[in-house]
Parts: structure tokens; C-alpha cells; sequence
């Protein structure tokens, strides 16, 4: 009888630690100005330098947490709202915005359910290379539409035609992180495709809003020299990977 209460007590006592080490690690991503990170070297700019936001990205939807979930440090506050782009600097690291952000039109409209956000914006860097930066953002049930409509499917329905599906690595520092990667090709066009999801909230429920965040370019020289343009822009969104492992 003692050694069976002796169990118990035991098995209660790791369990209470497990739920305390839990609502600690919730509290410190959930607060919406965590303690300042380090800058990463490589990057440069008021999303490096004042990096106080955190967010959880991962390559699938809220319905499939996978390996690949990261805890990035971030100066933008992506909560979704209308007005996203305002908070978003027009001078990341390298790269410059000059023009007006664009609505995406009532086609993504019709297929994303009237999101809240979908808006892209064109950045360059003193190289010339451009690229596209793109949002589209929902809470609640229509946050689904988000994971029906990817670039596997949107492009092909636009006459594009696609090249290679997989993973991309994007090193930041001595970490790394994983976003999907699409290539596809239309006439004489070839354009490079990274995107991922994006919570502001750890327990990524849809409620709380959900993010598909991407990164397009059209290859100018090969795609290795266009995905180092991709990957750099990402790490000036993003300078540094937290620690993070959820639990259970």
C-alpha cells in the first residue's frame, strides 16, 4: 500500500512540472514583448536591431503540428489586422520598397473566403534583384481556406506549370528553419516559391488568427542565386531562431 502511494504521489509530482514548465514556456511566447534577442550578423536593420516580437511558424496547418515548428524572433508585430502592412518597415537589411502595396483581387478574395488580409508588396535589393513579399491572413473557419489553397494549386491554375516541390533550409545563425519551396515555370518565366504559416499565438488556434506568409521571385540568372535573395530577405524578417519545444 506504501509503495503503490509512494507511486502516485510520484507520478503527480512530475506531472504538476510538466504543466508548470509548459505555462511557462506559453506565457513567454504568448507576451507581446518578449526580451530583447540578440542580433543575428547577418542581418542588418530596424527588423535585426529591434527584434522583441516572437512567432511560431511551421510548414503545415494548425491541424498538423510537425517537426519543423521554430520560434522566430521578429521587430514586426504580426497580429493580424487590416492594417498588417503598415507595421511591416519599407527598408529591411538590404532591401527597399518604394511602391504602393497591391490587394490580391476578388479571385484570391473569392477563394480565401474574403480574407482579412491579402496584399502583396515588392521589395529590391542595390543588386536589382526583386522579389514579391505576400500575406494573406483569416481567423476562425475560413482560416482553413489557408491550407486549401497553396502554391501547388493556385499556380497551376493560373497556366503555370510546376517544377519541383520540396523543403527549404534557411540557416539564421547557427539554427535553421524549414518553409515549403515551389518552383514553376510559364513560358518563358521560371519563378522560385517559399512559404509557410505563421502564429502570433502558441497554442495556434484559429480564433487568434492564422498567417500564409510568401516569398516569390522570378529567376533572373539560377534558381541557387534566386533563393539566396529569398533567404536573405527572410532572415531580415526574421534574425533569430528561440528556443522552443512543445510539449506532449
Amino acid at each position: 500500500m506504501f509503495r503503490d502511494s509512494a507511486r502516485y504521489l510520484i507520478v503527480v509530482a512530475l506531472l504538476a512540472g510538466a504543466l508548470g514548465a509548459w505555462l511557462l514556456i506559453s506565457q513567454g511566447l504568448a507576451s507581446p514583448r518578449p526580451a530583447p534577442v540578440a542580433q543575428s550578423g547577418e542581418v542588418a536593420g530596424d527588423a535585426g536591431g529591434n527584434a522583441t516580437e516572437v512567432v511560431l511558424v511551421d510548414v503545415e496547418g494548425w491541424y498538423r503540428r510537425t517537426t519543423y515548428e521554430r520560434a522566430l524572433s521578429t521587430a514586426i508585430d504580426f497580429t493580424l489586422r487590416e492594417d498588417l502592412f503598415e507595421g511591416i518597415p519599407r527598408e529591411l537589411g538590404g532591401w527597399r520598397s518604394d511602391g504602393a502595396d497591391s490587394p490580391m483581387g476578388p479571385t484570391v478574395d473569392e477563394w480565401y473566403d474574403n480574407p482579412e488580409v491579402a496584399t502583396t508588396r515588392e521589395y529590391r535589393d542595390d543588386s536589382g534583384n526583386r522579389l514579391y513579399f505576400s500575406i494573406i491572413g483569416s481567423r476562425g473557419g475560413k482560416s482553413f481556406h489557408l491550407f486549401e489553397h497553396t502554391a501547388l494549386t493556385c499556380y497551376p491554375g493560373s497556366g503555370w506549370r510546376i517544377v519541383d516541390v520540396g523543403l527549404e533550409s534557411v540557416d539564421i545563425g547557427d539554427s535553421s528553419v524549414s518553409v515549403q519551396r515551389v518552383i514553376t515555370e510559364k513560358n518563358e518565366a521560371r519563378r522560385v516559391v517559399l512559404y509557410w504559416y505563421l502564429w502570433t499565438d502558441p497554442e495556434r488556434v484559429p480564433e487568434s488568427g492564422i498567417l500564409s506568409v510568401t516569398l516569390h521571385a522570378n529567376v533572373s540568372e539560377s534558381d541557387e542565386q534566386t533563393l539566396t535573395s529569398l533567404k536573405d530577405f527572410f532572415r531580415s524578417l526574421f534574425p533569430a531562431v528561440m528556443p522552443w519545444r512543445r510539449l506532449g
